[in-house]
């Protein structure tokens, strides 16, 4: 009975302490479970009681934190599957734009200003000519990148022209019109001077950089000296930046009665190197006067020549003193016609070259010319 009594207590003890009893749960008896088993839940609740406030305060804040640390972590790139395409961009991708220099480089006229507008090109300027204006455009349509052209300030406007009229009478030449610079100018001034004397050369050309070249020359006028006829004819051939029009007009004119008359008369010889007329020669001016003495309404014109030896300038001075010789005996001989003396120098000889003393002869001479 004793041993008895002792299992009782021990069962007792156990049931109102339960943690010295957990390693023998598997020796309890199926009638005990259920008392094991809520002893086991109580003991449970008292943990997370005793562990969950060292997790959580009072507002959550531990556990947003870390959902917050998730969000702001880096999206993990999803891996493509083998053979899928690359995922088109989503940002918008900038359109080219036409390459303005490039198109200038090739246009196929000078001086026009490209700008873009977008991928329309804008075109000013102005060209010769619509068929210069229609290859601009259609040139800056081809060009990469461009999708129209705006050519509203493209125009038309047709070059000044380089056109040079020479009017040559017997004592006079006019220039005029239009040249492209100074050069061709000075060259159109110096070949009419190579013909008349400078004060003979009436200059009205006008430089125009916007004139094109070559200057187109044509020839008009009129006159008597078959010598000056034929000088001014050929003048301004070989010129650089000239072309002589094949329209000229010039003409070479039957010499009047008295001019053919006055001409005819021997040579008036002078005193080698002087303007001393030969004694030789004065019966020779007093025909001379006498023509003019029945014709006194005429103006008429006095030209001193030399050969081509020596000096140009000293034979134009020459020549001058010679005339004014003439015009002096005349006057002297009563003679009122209105008269002009001019040195021409060796400006035109009569034979080209003077190689031969008769051919020199034939150069010195005074030629009387009707002006009017």
């Amino acid at each position: 009975m004793a041993e008895v009594n002792t299992d009782e207590e021990e069962r007792r003890a156990a049931v109102a302490n339960p943690q010295s009893r957990g390693v023998a749960l598997a020796d309890e008896s199926p009638d005990e479970l259920p008392a094991l088993l809520a002893i086991a839940v109580g003991v449970a609740i008292l943990a997370i009681g005793i562990v969950w406030p060292s997790i959580q305060n009072d507002d959550g804040g531990a556990i947003v934190t870390e959902v917050a640390e998730v969000e702001d972590a880096a999206p993990v790139e999803e891996e493509e599957e083998p053979g899928e395409a690359p995922a088109e961009p989503t940002e918008d991708v900038e359109a080219a734009l036409p390459d303005l220099p490039a198109i200038e480089a090739g246009l196929p006229a000078a001086g026009l200003a490209l700008a873009a507008d977008g991928n329309t090109v804008v075109v000013t300027g102005t060209v010769p000519d619509d068929d210069t204006r229609n290859a601009v455009i259609a040139f800056v349509e081809g060009q990469p990148n461009v999708d129209a052209v705006d050519a509203t300030g493209l125009v038309v406007e047709a070059p000044v022209a380089a056109e040079v009229a020479v009017t040559a009478a017997q004592v006079s030449i006019v220039l005029e019109g239009i040249v492209p610079d100074e050069a061709t100018r000075n060259a159109i001034y110096d070949r009419a001077v190579s013909v008349y004397s400078e004060a003979q050369v009436d200059d009205q050309l006008v430089v125009d950089a916007a004139a094109a070249p070559p200057a187109t020359v044509t020839i008009g006028g009129s006159m008597t000296d078959p010598v000056l006829f034929q000088q001014v004819l050929t003048a301004f051939d070989g010129l650089d930046g000239v072309e002589v029009s094949a329209d000229s007009t010039i003409v070479l004119e039957e010499s009047d009665e008295v001019e053919a008359s006055l001409n005819s008369l021997e040579p008036i010889q002078f005193a080698s190197g002087s303007a001393l007329v030969e004694p030789a020669s004065e019966p020779i001016l007093d025909q001379a006067a006498a023509f003019l003495t029945e014709n006194p309404d005429l103006v008429i014109e006095i030209g001193g020549h030399t050969d081509s030896v020596g000096d140009a300038a000293g034979n134009e001075s020459l020549s001058q003193a010679r005339a004014e010789a003439v015009k002096a005996a005349l006057e002297a001989r009563g003679v009122t016609n209105q008269l002009s003396a001019v040195g021409f120098g060796e400006r035109r000889l009569k034979v080209n070259p003077d190689e031969t003393p008769e051919d020199q002869r034939m150069n010195r001479r005074i030629e009387f010319r009707i002006i009017s």
